[in-house]
C-alpha cells in the first residue's frame, strides 16, 4: 500500500507546479522573482539564489536517503547547506532552476514507487523517521518559498 506516499508525492506537486493552500507555487515564484536582483542581500539575509541553493541541498539529501549515494553523506549536505556562491555567476540561478526541476521529478518518481512502509523506516545517518523526512521536505519548501515571495516584493518595491 502506498496511500500516505502518494498523498506526499502530490503535496510536492502540488508546492511546485499546482495549485497549493498557500498561494503560489514554486514555478511561478522563481519566475516572478527573475524581475529582481537574485543575488540581492537584503537586510543581510540569504539571497533568493542562496535559498533556492538551499532548497536543492535538502532535496538531494532526501534522494539519497532514498537511494544511497556513498560520495555524499551527512557531512556533504552540512558543508553545501548554505554554500558561498559567485556573486558574479549568473548563470548559477538558471542552473539552479534547472537542477530543482530536475531534483523534484526525480523525486516525486521515486516516492511513488515507494510503499508506505518506507515511512516507519529510519533515515539513514540521522535519528529520525522518512515520515519526518518526507513531510518536513515539503514542509522546508514552503518556507523558503514564503521567503522568495517576501524578498521578491521588498525588492520590487
Amino acid at each position: 500500500m502506498n496511500t500516505e506516499i502518494l498523498k506526499i508525492a502530490e503535496q510536492l506537486k502540488a508546492t511546485y507546479e499546482g495549485n497549493p493552500w498557500f498561494g503560489k507555487n514554486a514555478k511561478a515564484l522563481f519566475q516572478e522573482a527573475e524581475a529582481v536582483d537574485v543575488f540581492e542581500k537584503t537586510n543581510g539575509q540569504h539571497s533568493i539564489l542562496e535559498l533556492l541553493w538551499h532548497m536543492l541541498t535538502w532535496r538531494d539529501f532526501t534522494l539519497t536517503r532514498l537511494r544511497p549515494d556513498a560520495e555524499k553523506n551527512s557531512a556533504y549536505y552540512q558543508e553545501n547547506d548554505w554554500r558561498k556562491l559567485d556573486g558574479n555567476n549568473e548563470a548559477l540561478w538558471h542552473e539552479g532552476l534547472k537542477k530543482f526541476a530536475e531534483l523534484h521529478n526525480e523525486l516525486v518518481e521515486v516516492l511513488q514507487q515507494q510503499q508506505d512502509g518506507l515511512l516507519i523506516e529510519r533515515v539513514p545517518e540521522r535519528d529520525y523517521l522518512f515520515r519526518e523526512l518526507l513531510y518536513g521536505i515539503v514542509q522546508h519548501d514552503i518556507y523558503h518559498l514564503g521567503q522568495i515571495a517576501y524578498i521578491t516584493k521588498f525588492l520590487k518595491g
